[in-house]
């Protein structure tokens, strides 16, 4: 992927190969169980030992946001700078692992459809679609086949990373021809919204946060607590679009607090949405260039978006973002063979620590006792030099994981922790 040293005005000067100097590929899958959907990956193998690591895909969530934001921001090979150049970023999840980037569900990023009805509404389309994928990205790279596979991702990959490792799971033991070649070893969810109506009973308990930060006034706080009880049966109702609403004073009830709803360490004046505190504009005019959509092989007149409300609204339209997706994280536990990992960094008001901790103690699998009896203790550095968070864990297959001085987005704010937390999970190893 070695891009022309000599740019046009309008186009960006890359050097060497793009993003990392390690092998990699982008392009399209066409999926043939819909009608003309092409999904979008970018894929880098590890710096370390390719033909030996472990096979990583990561699942921005939204729903409807890009996978490339958490690349280029977060988590992958390189970063870009203000004059859209890029630098190598020495906390990439491909030090030791081979890690696939994918804009989904359709129409997310660089993926699209030329077909109204390929639209996608919940988590059925979701496992469908990437199960699909899976396969067929599989026939091209067949050196993956077996390889342990971890799906990872944040946000509303905490309803994606179950759907679709339960359509995995479902699959292997029903014929038992997938094992072989699909051989799922864990799922990783960073501050992930998995189960709403536990979520949202604890979404007013960040109002004791570490930071010392006031996000409620006492009307406030009393005005939103009355509503809860109301909010969390039109949860149970399956009310759709109704809950979100009625219920907005609940479910983000700190949006005139004047901070970040992601990261309340950070002042952003009164915007509903998260996205909206962080400037991607260089990451997007890098990635609508016509440079770099020549280099990712996406077509000229594609244009790349953060995130998209056309593929958000059919979910909440569904009723499937307020759907809980629990029992799929049990039938994994069930199996014993499926590692189960929750990472949350504590400063997010959007998907709090308290909601996905209160919800992680719920789940009905059969250790539940004894993870809910183990105990949680301090999760430091392998240097020793920094308490990163707190953690809790039975024999490594479930763990909850709470970051100090990360938000939302734990890459983004912790990077060698993250990278840290990633490679001792792909190793099986201790916290």
């Amino acid at each position: 992927m070695a891009l022309s040293e000599t740019a046009t005005q309008n186009e960006i000067p890359v050097k060497g190969g793009l993003c990392d100097i390690t092998k990699q590929e982008a392009g399209y899958v066409k999926l043939t169980n819909k009608k003309d959907n092409h999904y979008f990956y970018w894929y880098f193998e590890s710096r370390s030992d390719p033909a030996m690591d472990p096979f990583v895909i990561w699942l921005q969530g939204g729903p409807g946001c890009s996978s490339l934001v958490g690349l280029l921001t977060e988590n992958g090979p390189c970063q870009v700078n203000d004059d859209l150049t890029t630098s190598i970023n020495p906390f990439s999840w491909t030090q030791n692992a081979n890690v696939l980037w994918l804009d989904q569900p359709t129409n997310v990023g660089f993926s699209y459809s030329t077909a109204a009805e390929d639209q996608d509404q919940d988590q059925d389309d979701v496992s469908n679609n990437f199960y699909e994928f899976l396969q067929k990205f599989l026939d091209k790279h067949p050196e993956l086949e077996g390889r342990p596979l971890f799906i990872t991702g944040e946000s509303f990959a905490g309803h994606f990373i179950p759907a679709v490792a339960h359509k995995i799971w479902q699959e292997s033991t029903k014929n038992g021809t997938s094992t072989a070649r699909i051989n799922l070893q864990g799922i990783a969810i960073g501050n992930g919204w998995t189960n709403p109506l536990i979520q949202v009973e604890h979404a007013l308990d960040m109002i004791n946060n570490s930071y010392d930060v006031s996000l409620l006034s006492e009307n406030e706080y009393n005005e939103a607590k009355q509503m809860v009880p109301q909010c969390l049966a039109l949860i149970e109702e399956e009310r759709g679009l109704d809950v979100i609403q009625e219920c907005l004073l609940v479910i983000t009830p700190y949006s005139s607090s004047g901070r970040n709803p992601s990261d309340i360490r950070q002042p952003c004046a009164s915007r509903n949405d998260p996205t909206q505190c962080y400037d991607y504009q260089h990451i997007s005019a890098f990635l609508n260039s016509a440079l770099i959509k020549h280099s990712l092989n996406v077509p000229q007149d594609l244009a790349w978006t953060l995130c998209k409300g056309s593929v958000s609204q059919p979910f909440f339209a569904s009723g499937d973002y307020l759907k809980s997706y629990a029992r799929y994280i049990e039938d994994l536990l069930d199996d014993s063979s499926i590692r189960v990992l929750f990472y949350v960094g504590d400063a997010d008001t959007v998907c709090n620590w308290y909601g996905i901790k209160a919800m992680i103690t719920a789940l009905d699998w059969k250790h539940t006792e004894d993870f809910n009896t183990a105990d949680e203790r301090m999760f430091t550095t392998s240097n020793g030099s920094v308490d990163a968070g707190t953690v809790k864990s039975f024999n490594n297959q479930l763990t909850f994981l709470r970051v100090f001085n990360a938000g939302h987005m734990v890459p983004y704010d912790q990077p060698a922790v993250a990278l840290e937390i990633l490679t001792k999970f792909l190793a099986n190893q201790g916290f």
